[in-house]
């Protein structure tokens, strides 16, 4: 199975008064290793837009296990690519501090048109992207 991991420093600007993650930079986090993710498969999600095209978020699930408290350490979040229709696009994701697992995310993701809204067919409007995805999935990259 293919996973990509990136690190965070976890700093004091992210964490409130308390000093407790605000959790408004996890979909941030989440969307960086999600890019760092398809890059390292040659996929470029900014050029989208080149194409008349962007990268929606369908559905976002995110599972605090622990709540962080503010120490100088790094986050690791490991991210997979569990499940790729052609359509629609499914990643996990798995934040971790010294090995413990801090929280669990999911979220989904289409490619629509600029012009309407319904997701396009990766298959047909960008067959190279919906093999490296397939067979990431497949586990044959």
């Amino acid at each position: 199975m293919y996973e990509k991991t990136i690190k965070f420093k976890l700093e004091k600007k992210f964490f409130n008064n308390e000093d407790y993650l605000e959790n408004k930079y996890i979909y941030e986090w989440l969307t960086l290793a999600r890019k760092n993710f398809l890059e390292s498969l040659g996929i470029d999600i900014d050029s989208l837009s080149n194409y008349g095209f962007y990268y929606s978020d369908n559905e976002i699930k995110i599972s605090i296990v622990e709540n962080i408290k503010y120490r100088v350490k790094d986050l690791f979040i490991k991210t997979i690519l569990s499940k790729h229709s052609g359509i629609k696009t499914v990643f996990n994701y798995e934040f971790f501090i010294d090995g413990d697992i801090v929280i669990k995310a999911t979220t989904s993701h289409s490619v629509l048109r600029f012009d309407n809204v319904r997701p396009v067919r990766m298959d047909r409007y960008l067959p190279k992207w919906d093999l490296i995805l397939k067979d990431v999935v497949n586990n044959e990259l």
